[in-house]
């Protein structure tokens, strides 16, 4: 859910509590009770769907890590057989190309850890003739082969879990519903705006985004606050 979503989110929770505290005026206008209800009901769906989608992602982004780890265990080995034999042939070379360890694979990026196995795995089967000598054959090429695969594809299934068009849309659907309920609102408080003028402008501004903007900036500041504290 974007920042956006989430303060649209916070919009409809702040404008339905603050209508439900004025029961008693909102009763003035029959059809406005049911519109809240109707607006509730959509607003439950939004947040199932984004649960959902959030346990879909996390349980991605963790396979992705396990992919990734396992595609780390793998490479060392390959890069030290290939950074040995670089020593016994004094290729300079490819002793800069394999002087990697653990903490360098962890610092790069998915990406830049895929490309940099992808070249490691190019040179490995290159030198495999010459790497025999160094206990290193087939089967660890073939190991750091699959590792990859299962690496790229993990990252694939985590991106294609952010950006399914098909949630994309549903979601999007979802938030055009409930804008649709709350201008119905609007029409309905209108009605009560020379009656409770008080009550008419503080829901005027419950349903600006700027309003719950400057909400979540000041809840962030203050999170930050206590973090430093």
């Amino acid at each position: 859910m974007s920042d956006q979503e989430k303060n649209k989110l916070a919009m409809y929770e702040s404008v339905i509590n603050y209508l439900n505290e004025n029961r008693d005026i909102i009763s003035n206008v029959r059809s406005l009770p049911y519109t809240i209800t109707k607006l509730r009901r959509v607003m439950d769906s939004i947040k199932l769907k984004e649960k959902e989608l959030s346990s879909d992602i996390l349980e991605k982004t963790i396979i992705a890590s396990n992919a990734k780890e396992q595609l780390i265990f793998t490479m060392i080995p390959v890069a030290a057989a290939l950074f040995a034999y670089a020593k016994q042939t004094n290729n300079v070379a490819l002793k800069e190309r394999t002087r990697c360890g653990q903490s360098f694979y962890l610092r790069l990026k998915d990406r830049e850890l895929l490309n940099h196995a992808e070249g490691l795995l190019v040179i490995a089967e290159r030198n495999s003739a010459n790497l025999k000598k160094l206990k290193f054959n087939q089967k660890n090429i073939n190991e750091l082969k699959q590792r990859i695969d299962d690496f790229r594809l993990s990252l694939e299934d985590k991106i294609s879990s952010f950006i399914s068009s098909d949630m994309v849309v549903y979601m999007n659907g979802l938030f055009n519903d409930a804008d649709k309920l709350c201008a119905n609102m609007d029409s309905f408080i209108e009605l009560l705006n020379d009656e409770y003028e008080e009550f008419y402008d503080e829901y005027l501004m419950m349903r600006t985004l700027e309003y719950h903007d400057q909400k979540s900036e000041l809840m962030e500041m203050e999170e930050e606050g206590e973090t430093e504290s």
